[in-house]
């Protein structure tokens, strides 16, 4: 019985060449779809956080613009105050001025509480590689900025708001304040500072007109130093509504 073998030609080398093209290109068309993927996926997670990013500029517009409210009521009671203080005498009208004018100055919540979410984000994921505009990585940058030099002078300007607030316990009769059912809203008893001017003689604790120049300057201090916050809450905004038409055309791409 004839037993036939079979016969192995050996491989030219444009086979073998042609071997290596096809696993060449099986590995790289593999690994150029899953870099696809990745990209995508970090396109998707870019996508979000602008998007992220956008709504709390949009929420810190809103709180900047409330806050500089809060601020000017508390500009004009300083005003206020400057001008009935250094009268030579006060009638009724002036009193009721001076406690009014002075409950603005301390009841007011005037600290900006910057939205911190998606930035906090960012910084923990090491999202802003995910950021391939970099005049918004920039602007970015220079917002922040801003809220730190804004709180700086917040620290200031809290520090100054202590000093107004030791002075009112030192002159007026601060019982007469009341809080109110609404959080931050603080009401003036007219009927009960009347009764403890009917028991002491003095709607004050204290007649001395330098002790009140002290406080019309305490109050002044104060006007400045929220004045510059102000300042500086306008140039926020400013930085935040240029930020957000950055966001918003890169969005539309």
């Amino acid at each position: 019985m004839e037993v036939h073998h079979h016969s192995h030609h050996p491989k030219s080398w444009k086979e073998y060449v042609q071997e290596f093209l096809m696993l060449f290109f099986a590995v790289f068309l593999g690994f150029m779809a899953e870099y696809y993927l990745e990209y995508r996926a970090e396109r998707h997670k870019e996508h979000d956080y602008l998007v992220s990013m956008k709504e709390d500029l949009k929420a810190d517009l809103g709180e900047m613009d409330s806050k500089e409210f809060r601020m000017g009521e508390m500009i004009n009671a300083a005003n206020k105050l400057n001008e009935i203080i250094f009268k030579p005498t006060w009638n009724e009208a002036d009193i009721d001025s001076i406690y009014l004018n002075s409950l603005i100055m301390v009841s007011r919540v005037y600290n900006i509480d910057f939205s911190s979410g998606t930035i906090d984000q960012l910084r923990n994921a090491g999202g802003f590689r995910l950021i391939q505009n970099e005049e918004i990585v920039r602007k970015i940058s220079e917002y922040e900025k801003g809220k730190v030099t804004m709180m700086v002078q917040l620290e200031q300007l809290l520090e100054r708001g202590a000093n107004v607030h030791r002075i009112q316990n030192a002159l007026l009769q601060t019982t007469v304040f009341s809080t109110k059912e609404t959080i931050g809203k603080v009401g003036y008893d007219k009927v009960g500072l009347d009764k403890i001017k009917k028991q002491t003689g003095s709607a004050f604790l204290s007649t001395d007109k330098n002790a009140f120049h002290e406080y019309a300057n305490t109050t002044g201090t104060m006007k400045g130093y929220i004045s510059y916050y102000v300042l500086m809450s306008k140039t926020q905004q400013q930085k935040a509504k240029e930020l957000i038409k950055l966001l918003e055309e890169e969005l539309e791409h």
